[in-house]
């Protein structure tokens, strides 16, 4: 399954913002939390030598003196709590308190203080617990606040921050997607000329401005240009080997001739050895100068290459005066070289005219997936179990074979060449149709067009 560009880097994005946000969100939270319970603490703190102010020693008996204390610490339940231990006596609790005591520890030694969060019904306190030294005695005293107001705000800060930072994060990546589709602008322009290219609309790609992008560029170009080179240098090859093929061959066949007046059947035996010599090398150099659709930046017209085509076949035929009837839009082309189209038309119109009665149908359609072509005739035909069997041969079918073979292996081999299908189907006119799909793109799915 392939990924965007854009796509890897906006999960990428995602992610880190994710992780980094989600930092934040535990730093700030754990810090307001410790900045608050800091300022309840020093409060607390300062309370509590209120309350030591307020512990007087009356006849023998420590009490607290009212009129120092907060009212809160009156009201059962408040929320504000205190209790204080002397000496080594009894706890004594603020009215708040009610039936209830503040959890405590022991081990502090006089003048030592500590703060803690603790849970009592399941509720949070903050207790503060120090221990003093008043008139010579031992005086302990332990306040707690129920911090669960404060827990709870909190919490809604935090999620409130959350949602900030979610929004925060979806404005971030649309603002990303926008500065790398700005920033792609070049690989997109490319892309779209590379389908031009390979539609056969130009035949190189422009220069590209981008410093990023133009090397891409020129390798493609420099690509296109080094298979075009080499395909030319092919077929030169193989049309110097087929020209000094023939000189020798020609000196074979005097020879040939020389030889028949003393031994005619070693004569007819070489004769026909030098005839499948020609015919072999003439379909390797039909073959050699098929380009296939290798080569991007093609594109033939089909109707104007028809036009000559039935003109030609009109005077090879001329005696059977026959009848093309040919339906083309002028937008249809051929995704490939002339050379190729005209050996592949040519061999099909040429077979569909020798064995045509009166009549040649030729139509064409292309969708943006394909090109279909359909040559068909009024001719005899041949057996539907003849037409499996040639195309299961699939490769080669030449003018040796009975029936409607003239050029099919030729035909084949373009058709393979561009990884198209071929397929023999009776005609409605009587004769043979000829059914012809070939890809617009390397990708593309041939799908019949409808006529």
């Amino acid at each position: 399954m392939m990924r965007s560009i854009q796509s890897r880097l906006n999960a990428a994005f995602i992610g880190l913002i994710l992780v980094l946000l989600s930092v934040i969100w535990v730093i700030q939270s754990q810090t307001l939390r410790d900045i608050t319970y800091e300022f309840v603490g020093s409060r607390m703190k300062s309370d509590s030598l209120t309350v030591l102010k307020a512990l007087e020693k009356k006849d023998e008996e420590w009490v607290v003196n009212q009129s120092y204390i907060s009212a809160i610490f009156s009201n059962p339940m408040s929320g504000h709590y205190y209790q204080y231990l002397i000496d080594d006596g009894q706890w004594r609790f603020s009215r708040s308190l009610w039936d209830e005591e503040i959890p405590t520890y022991d081990g502090l030694a006089i003048g030592e203080s500590s703060i803690e969060l603790q849970i009592k019904n399941d509720q949070p306190w903050l207790v503060y617990d120090h221990i003093f030294e008043k008139s010579g005695h031992k005086i302990r005293i332990v306040l707690a606040e129920d911090v669960s107001h404060i827990e709870e705000e909190l919490d809604r800060l935090s999620w409130w921050l959350a949602g900030v930072g979610a929004k925060f994060i979806v404005a971030l990546l649309i603002a990303q997607i926008i500065i790398i589709r700005i920033g792609l602008k070049s690989l997109t322009r490319v892309r779209k000329n590379i389908v031009k290219l390979k539609e056969g609309d130009i035949c190189s790609l422009p220069v590209e401005k981008t410093q990023e992008v133009a090397p891409l560029v020129d390798e493609i170009n420099y690509l296109i240009e080094s298979m075009t080179l080499r395909l030319e240098r092919s077929r030169h090859a193989v049309g110097n080997l087929a020209h000094a093929a023939k000189t020798p061959l020609t000196v074979i066949d005097r020879h040939i001739e020389t030889l028949k007046l003393t031994n005619p059947e070693c004569a007819q035996a070489l004769s026909q050895q030098s005839l499948v010599l020609r015919e072999l090398l003439q379909r390797e150099l039909t073959r050699a100068r098929i380009a296939g659709a290798a080569l991007p930046g093609q594109k033939v017209i089909i109707e104007d290459e028809l036009a000559k085509l039935v003109k030609t076949m009109n005077m090879i035929h001329q005696d059977k005066a026959l009848a093309f009837e040919v339906s083309i839009k002028s937008t249809t082309f051929f995704p490939g070289e002339r050379d190729d189209l005209i050996e592949l038309l040519g061999n099909l119109i040429d077979n569909a005219s020798k064995w045509a009665a009166s009549k040649v149908r030729i139509r064409g359609m292309m969708d943006e997936h394909c090109l279909e072509m359909c040559i068909e005739d009024d001719g005899p035909g041949i057996p539907a179990n003849k037409a499996k069997e040639i195309m299961s041969r699939g490769v080669r079918l030449d003018e040796s074979t009975t029936g409607h073979g003239l050029g099919l292996s030729i035909v084949t081999e373009i058709v393979r060449q561009y990884k198209g299908q071929i397929e023999l189907i009776p005609s409605e006119l009587g004769g043979l149709h000829v059914h012809l799909l070939l890809p617009r793109q390397k990708d593309s799915v041939l799908a019949p067009v409808s006529a």
